[in-house]
């Protein structure tokens, strides 16, 4: 649209898709070496069911989970914005509280876009993020799991509109926070 936004159709979550893989590849950049295997995945079947997402943890069965996928920009018009929270393209990524959300790793989350000085933005949902963040927290006797949103306007329409500097500050917060998480991190509350 201009040198800062993105529009067309799908963007959700094909968006997500290239946001992962660009963490994949900054790693394999910078040649840091992550003391923990990594699986980087894209899943399928999110909108009907965490289909692609259930398969996944059943298959790796992870410790740990950085979920991304993309949320409403509340000055969307016909969004509630009493309902959905404020949150806009342009201000940066969200993070987000929720019963799926595991409190440790979504304060690491948090404290690393401080210090990295990565804009962020908060949701709070009440119950489901309504993403693939349910589906691994639930998993395996439960797998430590976080959501890192992006705002998106016009969501499942063909204009979908994402912020370029939003993109680049996901991919940021998602690669940082990588860097921080030590051996043997499970997040535990009973560590």
């Amino acid at each position: 649209l201009n040198k800062n936004n993105f529009v067309c159709r799908a963007l959700d979550n094909r968006m997500g898709g290239f946001m992962i893989a660009e963490v994949a590849r900054l790693l394999h950049e910078s040649g840091k070496k992550l003391p923990f295997g990594l699986y980087i995945t894209n899943s399928v079947q999110e909108e009907i069911g965490l289909r692609g997402a259930e398969m996944i943890t059943d298959r790796i069965k992870p410790n740990v989970a950085i979920v991304t996928d993309v949320t409403h920009d509340t000055t969307t018009p016909m969004i509630d914005k009493k309902k959905e929270g404020d949150c806009e393209v342009g201000k940066g990524p969200v993070i987000a509280y929720a019963p799926a959300v595991q409190q440790k790793l979504r304060d690491l989350i948090v404290d690393t876009a401080e210090e990295k000085k990565i804009p962020f933005q908060r949701s709070a949902l009440s119950r489901a993020t309504g993403t693939d963040t349910d589906a691994f927290a639930y998993s395996n006797g439960g797998v430590a799991s976080a959501l890192i949103s992006l705002p998106l306007r016009y969501m499942h329409t063909t204009v979908e509109m994402v912020h370029r500097d939003d993109v680049e500050n996901v991919i940021r917060l998602i690669y940082e926070t990588l860097l921080k998480i030590k051996p043997g991190d499970t997040f535990s509350y009973f560590d």
